[in-house]
């Protein structure tokens, strides 16, 4: 840490070990075991620990192997960023594992994508703090409170944090930008904290944090200017021993101490949409993607053939002819049972739990709609029913209406209607074949 002085080099130590063994855990605490298996687990700070002695031995082999089980740790967070809802909290998840490169190749004296040591040191705690501590925040916040301020903190904050690692390689221009964003997103999370509702303690916590992040983010803003502009700004050592400090014990710690401290929210355990049973008389509601397919199954059919299919269908048989794995809490379709799919290939699949919302059994239509519950990578109904037209034609007939849930579902744009098609045909493919069976065994 040459660039650093003494003083400020054991600074950066510190503060790295704060970040390792203390927040961390303390953040993975408050994610729970929906965004990380066994997040209370031990083996949380146990690895944060060796990290953190890592950070005060001599460069070398030793030091290095401390660090690898915190690498380690980064990479389980950063699969488990695919699985949460907001982006805040998956740049949360994903950063961890950046700030552990840099510290394992730090502590082994080597350089990183043309990185020398200095930077690798002071990427720890940038990744650790600005990244996962400040992301963190910003998604908690945004849970707990849902004004405009937490929910633009909740996409500058992350896009923030991004802009800036994206600078590292780009210019300090770029790195301003990006200093910039994330000074938006933490102030708006400032401003959400300081009226969310708790104990005194809580209070207090929360806007000790809500001052510091002001003051320090405007010392980030003064030191990007200065190095993307030449202007005199603070040395390094002076922004660890301010800046570094302040957002690590003033912002971080003590906001996230003040949101363990809040009543915890009661659990989501029912539908995450409102517009219950839409697919079924309509019309489907808007600020949604609306869905309609129909796939021929039996031209010339009767109503007996409307019965069994329809049957097949209420009783999971269809998916079971299409291959596709369903754990339905009872052995038929009726409002109120839950069921979970498993569409996929091999050891490559997607858990989605819905709930059935009605059923139908008329003269031309059987059939039934599920909603999404909390877990499923979707918001909204799907409906799958089994249709007699007018002139005697059987039809496969799905209807929805979805939003993604998840950001990478987000990112994935155009193509989740594509999966969500072939998906579909397959289903419709199951269908065709229990129609199919029923018309060669001579039934029809």
């Amino acid at each position: 840490m040459s660039a650093l002085s003494p003083v400020a080099a054991d600074v950066v130590r510190v503060v790295v070990g704060l970040g390792t063994a203390v927040v961390l855990p303390l953040g993975l605490r408050l994610l729970g075991d929906r965004a990380v298996p066994r997040s209370r687990s031990a083996a949380w700070p146990s690895v944060g620990l060796l990290a953190a002695v890592s950070v005060w031995l001599p460069v070398g082999a030793s030091a290095a192997l401390l660090a690898v089980p915190f690498a380690l740790a980064g990479v389980v967070l950063a699969a488990c960023a695919l699985r949460v809802r907001r982006l805040s909290t998956a740049v949360a998840l994903a950063t961890p594992l950046v700030g552990a490169l840099a510290l394992v190749a730090e502590r082994a004296g080597w350089g990183l994508l043309g990185f020398d040591a200095d930077y690798l040191a002071l990427t720890v705690p940038h990744m650790l703090f600005a990244g996962f501590g400040a992301c963190l925040v910003v998604g908690l916040v945004a849970k707990a409170d849902v004004s405009r301020a937490s929910q633009t903190a909740a996409v500058a904050a992350p896009t923030g944090v991004l802009l800036v690692l994206a600078g590292y390689f780009v210019s300090d221009a770029a790195e301003l930008v990006g200093a910039m964003v994330l000074t938006i997103g933490l102030w708006c999370a400032a401003a959400a904290t300081t009226t969310l509702v708790g104990s005194r303690a809580a209070g207090l916590l929360l806007r000790v944090g809500a001052v510091t992040v002001v003051v320090s983010m405007l010392l980030a803003l003064w030191w990007a200017v200065g190095e993307a502009t030449d202007l005199v700004h603070p040395s390094l050592s002076w922004m660890a021993v301010t800046h570094g400090v302040a957002n690590a014990l003033g912002f971080v710690l003590c906001t996230l101490l003040g949101l363990r401290l809040l009543p915890a929210p009661p659990e989501q355990s029912g539908l995450t949409y409102a517009e219950v049973g839409a697919t079924q008389s309509g019309p489907l509601p808007g600020g949604y993607r609306h869905l309609r397919v129909r796939h021929l199954l039996m031209p010339g059919a009767t109503a007996l053939d409307l019965v069994a299919v329809g049957d097949a269908l209420l009783t999971w048989r269809v998916h079971e002819a299409a291959l596709v794995e369903v754990f339905p809490d009872g052995p038929e379709a009726v409002p109120g049972l839950r069921v979970v799919s498993r569409p996929g290939a091999g050891p490559v699949y997607l858990s989605v739990p819905c709930e059935v919302v009605w059923v139908e059994r008329s003269a031309h239509r059987v059939g039934f709609g599920y909603g999404t519950l909390p877990g499923h990578l979707f918001r909204g109904e799907e409906a799958f029913t089994v249709e007699r037209d007018d002139a005697g034609d059987l039809w496969f007939v799905v209807t929805a209406f979805s939003v993604p849930d998840r950001w990478w579902v987000r990112l994935a744009g155009p193509l989740t209607v594509v999966g969500q098609r072939l998906y579909l045909r397959v289903l419709a493919r199951g269908a065709r074949r229990t129609a199919q069976v029923r018309y060669i065994g001579g039934v029809s």
